[in-house]
C-alpha cells in the first residue's frame, strides 16, 4: 500500500501552508519573481498573488517580499522567515514519512517516538543500539552512574557527566537509546558477573585481516556485535559466550520531552 502525504498547516482556521503553496514558494525563490514562480508552479498569477498575500497576512511576519513593478511585479524573494517555513515543512514531511513507514512495517515498534525515529531516521557509526529505560541515576564522583533496563529485561550501567545528565533530562522512567561501538565490546567464553555483561550464543564469526567480527545472539533477544583483533582467541559459532563493555563506553541518546 502506497500512501501519499499531503501535509497542510492552518492558522486561525484558515489554510496557511499546503503542498501547492510550498511548491509556489520554492519556485518564487528559484525564479526571483511571483509571476515566473506561478508559471513554473503551474498556477495563474492571480492565484499565486492571492496565496502570497494570504500567507503574509496569516504569518507573524512576511514570507515573501516583492518590489514595485507592473502586473507581474518587480521581483520577489523569500524572507528569512519564509525560508524557515520551507525548512520546517520539509522536516515535518520527513517525520510524517517515518510514521507512514512505521505503519507499514510490522516489525517496527510504535510504543514511542524514539523507537520510530531511531529505526527510520537515525544513522550512527555505533553497531550496537539498544532501547532502554532509566531505572535510577546515582552520583559517582564527578559523573552520574545511570542504571538502565534494556528491552528484554537485562540491566546495564552508563557513566554520564553531570552536564549531559541534565541536558538529556535523565530520570527514572526516561526512555533512551544506548549505543556501544563494536570495538568497545569484548567477548568472554566463561560467564562474567560484572555491571555490563550480556550472555548469549555466538551466531557468526566473520574473519578479517586485522579484526574478527563476532555477532552474539543475546538471551534476552537481539544481537550484539564485537570487533576483536585476529590474534585474540574467540569462541566458535554455536558456543555460549558473554559480551562485556565498560559503563563509560555506553553512549546515551534521547528525544527532548
Amino acid at each position: 500500500m502506497e500512501l501519499d502525504i499531503l501535509l497542510s498547516l492552518q492558522q486561525q482556521g484558515r489554510l496557511f501552508i499546503t503542498p501547492r503553496r510550498v511548491r509556489l514558494l520554492e519556485e518564487i525563490q528559484r525564479e526571483g519573481s511571483i509571476s515566473k514562480g506561478a508559471k513554473a508552479a503551474g498556477i495563474s498569477y492571480k492565484t499565486a498573488w492571492d496565496a502570497v498575500k494570504e500567507m503574509n497576512e496569516l504569518a507573524d511576519q512576511p514570507l515573501v517580499t516583492s518590489g514595485a513593478g507592473g502586473k507581474g511585479g518587480g521581483g520577489a524573494r523569500l524572507t528569512d522567515y519564509g525560508n524557515r517555513v520551507l525548512k520546517i515543512y520539509g522536516l515535518l514531511n520527513r517525520i510524517e514519512r517515518m510514521a507512514v513507514d512505521a505503519l507499514q512495517d510490522e516489525n517496527a515498534s510504535l510504543d514511542s517516538l524514539l523507537a520510530v525515529v531511531s529505526r527510520f531516521g537515525l544513522q550512527t557509526s555505533a553497531r550496537n543500539q539498544f532501547f532502554a529505560y532509566v531505572q535510577s541515576v546515582g552520583r559517582d564522583d564527578l559523573s552520574h552512574q545511570v542504571s538502565l533496563t534494556l528491552n528484554g529485561g537485562a540491566h546495564i550501567l552508563a557513566d554520564v557527566t553531570e552536564r549531559s545528565c541534565q541536558r538529556l533530562g535523565l530520570a527514572p522512567g526516561k526512555e533512551v537509546l544506548a549505543l556501544i561501538k563494536a570495538p568497545w565490546v569484548s567477548i568472554e567464553r566463561d560467564p562474567v558477573h560484572s555491571s555490563n555483561s550480556l550472555s548469549g550464543v555466538v551466531q557468526q564469526v566473520i574473519a578479517g585481516d586485522r579484526f574478527n567480527e563476532v555477532i552474539l545472539t543475546l538471551d534476552q533477544g537481539g544481537d550484539i556485535c564485537a570487533l576483536r583483533p585476529v590474534n585474540e582467541p574467540l569462541p566458535a559459532e554455536g558456543e555460549r559466550a558473554t559480551a562485556c563493555f565498560s559503563p563509560d563506553q555506553v553512549i546515551l541518546a534521547t528525544l527532548e520531552n
